[in-house]
């Protein structure tokens, strides 16, 4: 065994003796644990569009990232079909959520903005606010009032970016759902940009399984 690793191999053993060392066992069953909420990943339909797809001759690669020489039409019709769905005028994948939050987080919101976010979003969101350049500042979990005090603070304080709210339509953990009819209104009185996370909505809420921002469709910010 190489020294490079000799301790870790001594806190595996560790973890072994005290009966604390995980072990990834397939289990049989109902599932509780995924986010696999509609079954799509056991989905007869999708086996079949995949299928279909693959006799058509998609291709089972991109061969690369999309800047350079992987973005196919297969790839520009989802995303058109989302954008229809809910309602934007674009849409566009990622491969997960978890990538999704944090490039936009690290991405959009520049230097001398404010991004506002709730106590308990997504480890994803923290990870993109930490790669991004503007300021942070977590409010109290679904409290419209708290967001606003911060907001207010920051314009008293000489602020003149862009504020950003970053929230979950429903928290995973707890599954409470966030006040989103408030959290607009604010956005409106500070022209800023409510961020929406729909992971745990989409398919399941909202008009169609549109989530619960489908009811605010067209909303400019």
């Amino acid at each position: 065994m190489s020294s490079a690793f000799a301790a870790q191999e001594q806190d595996l053993a560790r973890l072994s003796a005290a009966a604390r060392r995980r072990a990834l066992i397939p289990q049989a069953g109902i599932d509780f644990a995924s986010n696999d909420y509609l079954g799509l990943a056991g989905s007869d339909l999708l086996r079949d569009a995949v299928r279909e797809a693959l006799e058509r001759g998609v291709p089972v690669g991109s061969g690369g990232s999309r800047l350079l020489r992987g973005n196919h039409p297969e790839h520009e019709a989802l995303e058109a079909e989302a954008a229809a769905f809910f309602g934007s005028e674009r849409a566009l994948w990622f491969s997960t959520g978890y990538a999704a939050n944090s490039a936009l987080l690290a991405t959009l919101p520049q230097r001398g903005d404010l991004v506002v976010n709730d106590a308990l979003i997504h480890a994803s969101a923290h990870e993109g606010m930490r790669l991004g350049r503007a300021a942070t500042a977590a409010a109290c979990h679904n409290d419209p009032d708290d967001v606003e005090r911060i907001v207010h603070r920051y314009r008293l304080d000489g602020g003149t970016g862009r504020v950003w709210i970053a929230v979950e339509s429903i928290y995973s953990m707890d599954g409470d759902c966030a006040p989103l009819d408030a959290l607009l209104a604010i956005a409106d009185r500070h022209e800023a940009v409510l961020l929406v996370d729909e992971a745990h909505a989409t398919g399941v809420l909202g008009a169609g399984g549109r989530g619960l921002g489908a009811a605010f469709a067209g909303r400019d910010n």
